[in-house]
């Protein structure tokens, strides 16, 4: 669900040519709550897939990026 979410970020901005094309942490959050998912369950999900090199994350000023493998 949450690399769903990320997807779905990252070919929205592809399509509408805004750069970088990953993803913010703040980004997936919202649409996640929007679909009812759980904060805890957010955070562990994409722990999870951190964990499981699904994911890469960096920093940026104000937040983190996601970007998928």
């Amino acid at each position: 669900m949450l690399k769903n979410i990320i997807l779905e970020i990252i070919a929205d901005k592809k399509q509408r040519n805004i750069e970088p094309t990953h993803a913010l942490f703040k980004e997936v959050f919202d649409r996640a709550t929007i679909e009812s998912i759980a904060a805890d369950d957010i955070r562990n999900g994409l722990n999870e897939l951190f964990i499981n090199c699904e994911i890469e994350v960096g920093d940026t000023l104000n937040d983190k990026w996601i970007r998928i493998l």
